[in-house]
C-alpha cells in the first residue's frame, strides 16, 4: 500500500483489495458471523436494476457506475468513483424527464429537480432525496482530496438511485 491505497501491480491487479477483506456479514438465521467474499459484495451490487421503461442510455451510463462498485472489491477506491459515476447518472435522468416533459430552457440540476416538483413529476420527499443526491454530486464534482467510501454506503445509494431513475419512467 501506498499513500493509504493498495498500489496495483501486475501480480495483484486481481487480487482482493486488502481493505475489502475486513468486513463480515452476520447470519440472521444463527447469528454467526463469516467474511464477506467478493461474490457476496457482487450480488449487492448486481441485484438493483433500472426498469425497461427507463431509456437505453441510462441503462448504460447505470451498468457502468454499477460495474465499477463490483470491481471496488478488487481496488477499493472504485467505491467511491462508482458513487461519484452514479451522482452523475441520476443528474443525466432528471435531465432526460425534463428534456421528455417538453422543457428546453438550459437550467442546473437543481432547477431541473424543481421543475419535476412543480409539474407534479415528484412529491416533496422526493424532492429532497432527488436535492440530497445533487448536493453529493456537487461535492465529488469539486473534490480537496480523494474521497473512500464504504461499499455498504455506496450499494444502499445504488438502491435508491436504481428506485428514483425508475419512479421517473414508469
Amino acid at each position: 500500500m501506498t499513500l493509504g491505497i493498495k498500489a496495483l501491480t501486475i501480480e495483484n491487479w486481481l487480487q482482493p483489495d486488502p481493505t475489502s477483506t475486513i468486513f463480515v456479514q452476520l447470519s440472521h438465521s444463527d447469528g454467526s458471523v463469516s467474511p464477506m467474499s467478493g461474490e457476496d459484495w457482487a450480488a449487492q451490487f448486481l441485484t438493483p436494476s433500472l426498469a425497461a421503461t427507463v431509456p437505453e442510455e441510462l441503462r448504460k451510463l447505470f451498468e457502468v457506475a454499477r460495474g465499477a462498485m463490483a470491481y471496488g472489491y478488487f481496488f477499493y477506491p472504485l467505491y467511491a468513483l462508482a458513487g461519484e459515476q452514479l451522482y452523475r447518472v441520476a443528474e443525466a435522468a432528471v435531465s432526460e424527464k425534463y428534456t421528455r416533459l417538453g422543457a428546453t430552457k438550459k437550467l442546473s440540476f437543481q432547477d431541473k429537480i424543481k421543475f419535476l416538483l412543480d409539474n407534479s413529476v415528484i412529491t416533496d420527499e422526493q424532492f429532497l432525496g432527488w436535492d440530497a443526491i445533487r448536493h453529493l454530486r456537487n461535492m465529488s464534482s469539486h473534490p480537496q482530496q480523494q474521497s473512500i467510501l464504504p461499499p455498504g454506503m455506496v450499494a444502499t445509494m445504488l438502491y435508491r438511485v436504481a428506485e428514483k431513475i425508475n419512479d421517473l419512467f414508469p
